[in-house]
């Protein structure tokens, strides 16, 4: 586990990272759902991700998953989405 900052939220606990970069539809969708069900609730994710697609998709894949999305950052290349488990 590793503490983050996440604009507007502030420090959070990432208790993982799930690495999409690469991963076409619907990898990144399908390894999070896995990793998701993984953790514990109120436990904070990072998926990376530089599909653009998949970026666009993740607020409502987050609803679907019983998650609520924080935040998604944009990097050079790719993008930092943070999910918290419900």
């Amino acid at each position: 586990m590793r503490e983050i900052e996440i604009t507007g939220l502030g420090r959070v606990a990432l208790v993982r990272s799930v690495d999409c970069i690469g991963a076409m539809c619907p990898r990144p969708q399908l390894l999070t759902l896995k990793v998701m069900g993984e953790v514990r609730v109120g436990d904070v994710v990072e998926v990376l991700s530089d599909n653009p697609s998949a970026v666009e998709g993740f607020p409502a894949l987050a609803q679907a998953l019983n998650c609520e999305h924080l935040a998604t950052q944009r990097e050079s290349g790719y993008w930092r989405m943070y999910l918290r488990k419900q």
